[in-house]
Formats: structure tokens, C-alpha cells, sequence
């Protein structure tokens, strides 16, 4: 292909598809699909949403699966020109039932597994949607679901001309929201985001050889861009179900590449596991984000396996990064600047102001984030996230505005005090909520989870330091120890689930 700009995303894809057939695209475990086998199955895919009467400009329902079919199902909608709307997968959603019935969708694509849970053709049947599944692991066949043979009369959703899909936020604090993303804004994230590793623009369309490891849930945002940054860059694809630190590590050193992405959780579990550092030899660095990372759990890491810890952030409005460490400012600044999530990238403005928004606050003073990127527009955007910048344009997380505890009259910051109690020896992790107070309004509540084969302290050995290391008001009004601290697909803190557990 020459090095002229594509017109659109699905010409990208298409072109894509076409470098060399017979190459493998997807390692899903033992199974290998060719970018063939992934075309066939788009092409069989588009001919049933024709030939179920479903017009180009309907957005069309994606159970965002980890799988190697939902690969090709969701090429095949970008390539021609469907907006994607993600659908959360049984395996990760207790609702999925729920989510086919509101969405409100004139077809729907899934894997055959996803049409065999209980309630979900008849969701699709209220909706009126058509159901179409993939079946196989590797080379893939396409039907259309019989009880779900035409779509219905709906009411179903309007056309949205120029968006691609859209994206789901995390669903830490609540039901994730839907962010529809456009074309305009999405292949600028895409070009900004390759910057950071070797550019193509320039140069002729080829296949990779180092390919790209997905590990995000798919219904996430950052592995719904990781999919779609490999597709655009042209990568072969290795497809993790979930995490196994040693499958991992056995892949990166098979397929040796430079650097990874990784969730804090998931650094957590490697060094937990004990990866021997010679199979991690071929990266130079890995990327951090979506969660707040311990800074000692950071130096800890650094230390062992000699690989440093770039730090990404991303608004949940913004598909793409927003800010990160570089390798050069890693170099520079990494024993300075710890617990910063790095500098705004070149396309992005950011300020901090008082709560209200009324006032711009100077450098190195705690307010409400604000972000202005060219992707998005000419508009400042209030984000809901605590932060200060300093003198070097660094970025501070405090943690989220609404996730604030009014303690009568004093604001506890949940993430300061979760900071604090990591740092108990044999604490694995750490969440603090509010719990109503009738004469406070609010008071602080610790679930803390121990690491494997470690007993919890006696809570009145935790408050001893706990008031050793945080002002008076922000010690937590109780200690209570949990199994395990319940986490969203992108192995967040779920914090409504956890105020559920701990019957709040």
C-alpha cells in the first residue's frame, strides 16, 4: 500500500486485512486465526445484516467478548461503516439480559455462547433486534440466530452518522456511562497514541512482527482502543481470556516484545508470582494505567526486574491518553516525581480550579481537573478527578470529586487513606468508603485484603498506625478484612459492590 493517508478507519482495516492473507492475525491459546479466516468471516457477517434488511447507518449491538470471532465482527462493522455498540458479555456482566432488552438495538452480534444465556433471545425479542452469532474458535461460521431470524419493530435507535462506536466507562462508582466516539476524534487518538512507539504514517502499510498483547476486557476502554491500535498498526494479536502472570511472562519472552500494557492489579500479581526477571528481558518499558499505582509497589518492581514503569492517564471522557511518563522524563525525573501519572501530551491542555469551577487555581494547588485537547474540540472539559500540576507540568491525582467523605465539615480524599494502609506490611490492597453518620454525615470505612497466606492484624494494631500516618479526622472509623475486594472487568475497585458487601 502506498504511504498516501487513508480516507477512513474501515479503508485502514481493509487495507489491513489484505497485507498477507495467510499471516496468523490471533492467538487465542492453542487456537490461530489467519487475517483470511478473520475476512471471510466479515464479509459473512455484513451479507447477514444486508440480507436482514439492516441499512448501513443503524448501529449495530457487539458483545465485546475476548475472542477471535468478536475480532472479526467488530472489523467487519468498522470496515463498513456500522457504528459499534458495545455489549458487556455474561462473563462480565450479571445484566446481559438487561443490556440487549435497553439499548434498543435493530441487530445484534455475538458469539454462539452469548445467545445460550439464560434470558437473552428473549431480551432480544422485546427489543426487536435480529441476533446473528459466530460459531468457532479459529476459522469462524456465521448464523443467524432462528428465534431472532428479522428484526422486530423496535422502537429501536436512531442512525448516528459519523460516529464509529461507543465506549464504556469503567463503572467504578456506578452503571458505566456510553460515550459515543466519532471518526474525526478517533483516528487523531489513534495517530496520537502511535507516536509513542514507532510511527508508520510514513512509510508503506506493513504487518508488524511484534504483535500486541490484548489483556483488557474488550467492554473496557482501554482494551477496546488496544484493539482497535492493533488493527490500525497493523499487529498480529495475542488474546488473553484474563491475566495469568506465567502465561504472560511465557509470551513475552516468545515473542520478545519492547514494551507492554498493564493494569496495576496486574503488576501487583506478577511480582506476587515471582516471574523470574529473564523472561520479562525483551521490554524496555511498561505502561500503567486506569487505577492508581503504589509508588512503592513501582520502586519495588523497578528494582527486580530492571524494566521501568511509564504511567498513562486518561480521562473517562477522552478515548486515548491524555497524559503519561516518557522514557526520557522517566530517566530525568523518576526518583522526583513519584505518584505522578506524568505530563499532558502534546495535544492536550490542562488546568486546575476550585470546585466550582469559578476560579483557576496557580501551580501546585489541589482542584477540579479541566482538560482542552484539539481531538475534541475548542472546549475546556471539567473532569470529575482531584489534581495538581507542578512547576514541571507534572500531574497529581488526589483521587475522584465525588468520591470525597464529609466528615463533619472536613473532606477526606478515599485514595490518600487507601494510600496509607498499602503500606502496612502484608496488606495486599486497600478501598475506603463513606458510611452515614447521624452526627458527623459521613465517616470513613476501610475494607482492607490481605495478601495470600497472611492474617489480618488485630484492628486496633492498624489504627494504631494508621494515626501514626494520617491526620486525626482522616483515620478510619472501622477495619474490616475481606477475601478479596470486589473488581470490575478492567480489575478496578468496584465500589458499589463493595459498599454491598460491607452493608452500606
Amino acid at each position: 500500500m502506498s504511504s498516501g493517508r487513508v480516507e477512513s478507519l474501515g479503508e485502514r482495516i481493509r487495507a489491513v486485512f489484505a497485507l498477507d492473507p495467510e499471516a496468523i492475525a490471533v492467538e487465542a491459546g492453542a487456537d490461530r486465526s489467519r487475517w483470511a479466516d478473520l475476512t471471510a468471516a466479515a464479509e459473512r457477517l455484513e451479507q447477514a445484516l444486508q440480507q436482514g434488511g439492516i441499512a448501513p447507518a443503524m448501529p449495530v449491538g457487539w458483545v465485546a467478548s475476548n475472542r477471535a470471532g468478536a475480532i472479526a465482527a467488530f472489523a467487519s462493522l468498522v470496515m463498513n461503516g456500522r457504528m459499534v455498540v458495545p455489549l458487556r458479555p455474561r462473563q462480565t456482566s450479571a445484566s446481559f439480559p438487561d443490556e440487549l432488552a435497553a439499548q434498543k438495538l435493530q441487530a445484534v452480534v455475538g458469539d454462539i455462547d452469548d445467545w445460550a444465556d439464560e434470558g437473552a433471545i428473549a431480551a432480544a425479542t422485546r427489543a426487536g433486534s435480529l441476533g446473528i452469532a459466530l460459531v468457532g474458535t479459529s476459522s469462524f461460521d456465521v448464523r443467524v440466530v432462528p428465534e431472532l431470524s428479522r428484526a422486530g419493530a423496535g422502537p429501536h435507535r436512531s442512525p448516528m452518522p459519523g460516529y464509529v462506536l461507543e465506549r464504556l466507562t469503567s463503572g467504578t462508582t456506578g452503571a458505566p456511562k456510553r460515550i459515543p466516539v466519532l471518526e474525526s476524534v478517533l483516528i487523531p487518538s489513534l495517530q496520537s497514541a502511535e507516536q509513542n512507539g514507532a510511527r508508520t504514517e510514513s512509510r508503506a502499510l506493513q504487518l508488524k512482527t511484534s504483535p500486541s498483547f490484548l489483556l483488557k476486557p474488550f467492554s473496557h476502554a482501554g482494551g477496546l482502543f488496544g484493539l482497535l491500535l492493533a488493527l490500525y498498526q497493523a499487529r498480529p494479536m495475542v488474546l488473553f481470556q484474563k491475566f495469568v502472570p506465567e502465561e504472560w511472562a511465557l509470551a513475552v519472552s516468545r515473542y520478545r516484545p519492547k514494551s507492554a500494557s498493564l493494569v496495576p492489579a496486574m503488576i501487583q500479581m506478577l511480582i506476587e508470582a515471582r516471574i523470574a526477571p529473564e523472561l520479562l528481558r525483551s521490554l524496555k518499558a511498561i505502561r500503567a494505567g486506569t487505577a492508581p499505582l503504589d509508588p512503592q509497589m513501582q520502586v519495588h518492581f523497578e528494582e527486580h526486574y530492571g524494566i521501568p514503569i511509564l504511567v498513562d492517564y486518561g480521562a473517562a471522557e477522552f478515548i486515548g491518553g491524555v497524559a503519561g511518563w516518557t522514557l526520557a522524563d522517566h530517566r530525568q525525573f523518576s526518583a522526583t516525581k513519584r505518584g505522578s501519572v506524568g505530563r499532558p501530551r502534546p495535544d492536550v491542555h490542562l488546568k486546575i480550579t476550585s470546585q466550582d469551577g469559578s476560579i483557576e487555581l496557580p501551580t501546585g494547588q489541589s482542584g477540579i481537573l479541566h482538560i482542552k485537547c484539539d481531538r475534541f474540540g475548542p472546549d475546556w472539559f471539567r473532569t470529575n478527578d482531584l489534581a495538581s500540576i507542578d512547576p514541571d507540568g507534572f500531574v497529581y491525582l488526589q483521587g475522584r470529586a465525588d468520591d470525597a467523605i464529609n466528615r463533619g465539615g472536613f473532606k477526606i480524599l478515599p485514595e490518600e487513606v487507601a494510600a496509607v494502609l498499602r503500606r502496612y506490611p502484608g496488606v495486599r490492597d486497600a478501598a475506603v468508603v463513606g458510611k452515614p453518620d447521624a452526627r458527623l454525615g459521613q465517616v470513613p470505612i476501610a475494607a482492607i485484603e490481605m495478601a495470600p497466606g497472611t492474617p489480618p492484624p488485630p484492628p486496633a494494631t492498624i489504627e494504631a498506625f494508621a494515626r501514626e500516618h494520617l491526620t486525626a479526622y482522616m483515620v478510619p472509623k472501622e477495619f474490616r478484612f475481606v477475601d478479596t475486594l470486589p473488581r470490575t472487568a478492567s480489575l478496578k475497585i468496584n465500589r458499589p459492590e463493595l459498599k454491598i458487601i460491607l452493608g452500606l
